[in-house]
């Protein structure tokens, strides 16, 4: 596998900024030059076959939360989302889907803590259309909550996602632009999923019982506007492992593919609610992306702190190969947490980086041979 990282911002965190960042809390962040304009991470990536280009949304201080990287050029360039953010926009964690017209949609998260909490409207779901370059904002599912992650059932147009740091799934209508909170879920999946039948998954945690923090799953039906919760946990036989939602994807075969928190690759029957433990593929912990590859493998990335690779799962023999460390050997260094993972072309994907404490986050293409 060949490894080479591309810069969003060419920024190195100087010790004196690292200090300060330990104490500081989001608008002291924001107020901080230096830590504003350049600790940006890459946590959300979409290929659009459409424009050859690869969206990225990014965590940024300074409301510059989505631009594009070109693969021919290999540069990134901002698409102005400040233009219509407003100062707690700072993210698009895990929220860009393609609708089947090339249209872009997408949810603004943030970082405040509860003493900002009354001056914030809320994450935004909005739409960008990469013909005219224009935004248009859609409306905010749950008022004074910030989306954390979404994803779209492109037969009904309909947004589904979870909130942050109070956490309530919730759906968005397009057409009619209307939200509605589906409830308190005491959990934060990174990403929902939507099964065959167009149910949406995710995971609720109990306060009681035999399954109190432990991530169990929940069903929607849209169509009967029916929420079903289950005491079906997602854990392993990887000890510590309460089954927390790191990567989720329908795998186009009829289950639902989980990566956890602690790593483990899981499969659900999203028909029977089985869960079935396939392995615990890397040496650290977290898979923290996972997308169908065009070679029909399911491929994933994940671990921590420098020590992170990209894998791959073949359903038909049920093996892992781990393709290598995330390490670009130009410039001496891996991806310190992964965080988001697209496939632009057959063999050739790209990792987003987070929450880099040393400098700003990377896109790392690894082609693979």
């Amino acid at each position: 596998m060949k490894v080479t990282a591309y810069v969003v911002r060419d920024a190195q965190l100087g010790e004196s900024a690292r200090k300060r960042m330990r104490g500081m809390l989001f608008p002291e962040m924001q107020r901080d030059q230096e830590v504003c304009d350049n600790l940006v991470s890459t946590v959300s990536l979409a290929y659009n076959p459409k424009d050859g280009l690869l969206y990225c949304g990014l965590t940024a201080l300074d409301n510059d939360i989505l631009g594009v990287f070109d693969l021919e050029t290999k540069k990134y360039r901002s698409l102005g989302f400040r233009s219509v953010a407003e100062r707690f926009d700072i993210k698009v964690h895990r929220s860009l889907q393609f609708d089947d017209d090339g249209v872009l949609y997408a949810a603004t998260a943030g970082l405040h803590d509860l003493d900002e909490r009354a001056q914030g409207v809320g994450g935004k779901v909005f739409r960008y259309f990469p013909d005219t370059g224009k935004f248009e904002i859609l409306g905010v599912p749950v008022p004074r909550e910030y989306v954390q992650t979404i994803a779209l059932d492109r037969k009904r147009k309909i947004l589904y996602g979870f909130t942050y740091p109070v956490s309530y799934a919730f759906r968005f209508d397009i057409g009619p632009r209307t939200g509605k909170n589906l409830g308190y879920i005491n959990s934060m999946p990174h990403s929902p999923v939507i099964d065959d039948e167009g149910n949406l998954w995710g995971t609720w945690t109990p306060f009681y019982g035999p399954t109190a923090s432990r991530s169990c799953l929940f069903k929607y039906n849209p169509d009967k506007d029916e929420m079903t919760w289950t005491r079906t946990a997602l854990t392993s036989l990887y000890a510590g492992d309460a089954g927390g939602i790191d990567a989720v994807i329908n795998g186009g075969d009829g289950f639902i593919y989980v990566g956890t928190t602690a790593g483990a690759f899981i499969r659900l029957d999203p028909r029977t609610v089985e869960v079935h433990y396939l392995g615990h593929p890397l040496p650290s912990g977290r898979i923290a992306a996972l997308v169908v590859g065009q070679d029909g493998r399911i491929y994933g990335c994940g671990g921590v702190d420098y020590d992170t690779h990209l894998f791959a799962y073949d359903r038909a023999t049920d093996k892992f190969d781990v393709l290598g460390p995330i390490y670009d050997p130009q410039r001496k260094t891996s991806v310190w947490h992964t965080h988001a993972l697209c496939e632009a072309r057959e063999g050739l994907f790209y990792v987003g980086e987070t929450d880099n404490p040393d400098r700003a986050g990377y896109i790392w293409e690894c082609q693979v041979k």
